[in-house]
């Protein structure tokens, strides 16, 4: 019973982390939505209030929990994603590493739109990355067919890539909660499966 203990918890490892991760984005993307529903921001240059910059601030837990789900969920794949995932996470990250210090800047300056297209160059890359995420995942069949997909579209709609774009509506973050809590309940059991089939 040790040995099996000792062998199956490293390989639970990215699996926990994949849900912390995912599930830390569906918090901030709740956080997002309420903000968004609630009071005035996103509407102007300036972070002017309170909740601009608790708006602002979510952005950190917002974009590293997406790095933590990706890193994971590719650990997880176990290189059955091929190059093609190892493209996606690299992409991904660079987009999500942009996203720090035109936010960092944004909450010292008070200037919403800091560092010029540095936050539009992230929001490209993170959204190039999920869409490259979500083919390797199908391809490698570990994850429900879903998985990536969903959380590509949920960025789209509900993440940075959705907000003021063609896609995001107000409160549409909540359908970015949405997306990774459905990814994170697919995960729980994964493991679970996974170890009945050994």
């Amino acid at each position: 019973m040790t040995a099996l203990t000792a062998t199956t918890a490293p390989q639970r490892t990215p699996y926990r982390l994949a849900r912390a991760g995912l599930l830390v984005v569906a918090a901030s993307a709740v956080l997002l939505a309420l903000l968004d529903l609630f009071t005035g921001v996103p509407q102007h240059d300036r972070l002017v209030g309170a909740a601009d910059y608790v708006f602002t601030a979510d952005g950190f837990p917002l974009v590293l929990g997406l790095l933590a789900a990706v890193a994971a969920l590719h650990s997880v794949q176990d290189g059955r994603d091929g190059r093609l995932g190892t493209i996606a996470l690299i992409v991904t990250t660079i987009g999500a590493l942009g996203f720090l210090p035109p936010l960092t800047v944004s909450l010292f300056s008070g200037d919403a739109e800091s560092l010029g297209p540095v936050y539009l160059l992230s929001m490209l890359a993170s959204l190039i990355g999920l869409v490259l995420f979500a083919i390797s995942s199908v391809r490698a069949k570990v994850l429900p067919w879903w998985a990536g997909p969903v959380m590509a579209v949920g960025w789209v709609v509900g993440g940075p890539v959705g907000e003021d774009g063609p896609l995001g509506f107000r409160g549409s973050a909540l359908l970015l909660a949405a997306a990774f809590v459905a990814v994170a309940v697919a995960v729980s059991r994964r493991p679970l499966a996974t170890d009945a089939n050994r």
